[in-house]
């Protein structure tokens, strides 16, 4: 099975996101959306110097796009394993999330109750057995994708899956 790093250079996130900036007038410090993924122009050059985030903490940046190159192929390859088409969102949206979830916690599940719109992701963040009361706004919070990917990285693959996708995280199964 081909790698990220096998991909024709043409399918390769950096080169893409370099072309945008390329076009229109940019800084350092300015923000680029590409999909899910968000990059920061690090420099004024041709082509842009663009950095991606790591993944490992908030707002650490990158030149190694070997992350995003990876999250990308591991999205890419859930939706053709499931066989069904990208639900837009973005790692800068938000997930409504159970109060009992904790990172990497076994009986943690991902459900994507709506489309994307605005903030809202549209993906439920939950426990089986939720022991907190399920009418109690304060039972939930918002919390964004990029920092529930950051502190439980088995969700990555999913947030592009559509509308009435349900994912146990503890075993990978996608219902």
């Amino acid at each position: 099975m081909a790698s990220h790093t096998d991909l024709p250079s043409e399918w390769r996130i950096k080169p893409i996101v370099q072309r945008y900036p390329a076009t229109v007038p940019h800084k350092a410090g300015e923000t680029v959306q590409f999909g899910w993924f968000i990059f920061r122009i690090a420099g004024n050059s041709m082509p842009p110097e663009i950095e991606s985030l790591d993944f490992r903490a908030m707002a650490s940046f990158t030149t190694d796009f070997s992350a995003a190159e990876r999250i990308r192929d591991e999205q890419w390859r859930t939706l053709c394993r499931y066989g069904v088409q990208e639900e837009p969102c973005s790692l800068v949206q938000a997930a409504f999330v159970s109060r009992s979830y904790t990172p990497r916690k076994r009986d943690a599940f991902l459900e994507r109750q709506s489309a994307s719109r605005g903030r809202d992701s549209g993906w439920y963040v939950g426990v089986l057995d939720e022991c907190r009361d399920m009418t109690d706004e304060r039972s939930f919070e918002w919390q964004s994708l990029y920092a529930l990917s950051i502190a439980d990285a088995r969700m990555m693959p999913f947030w592009l899956l559509p509308v009435g996708k349900k994912i146990m995280l503890g075993s990978g199964e996608v219902l």
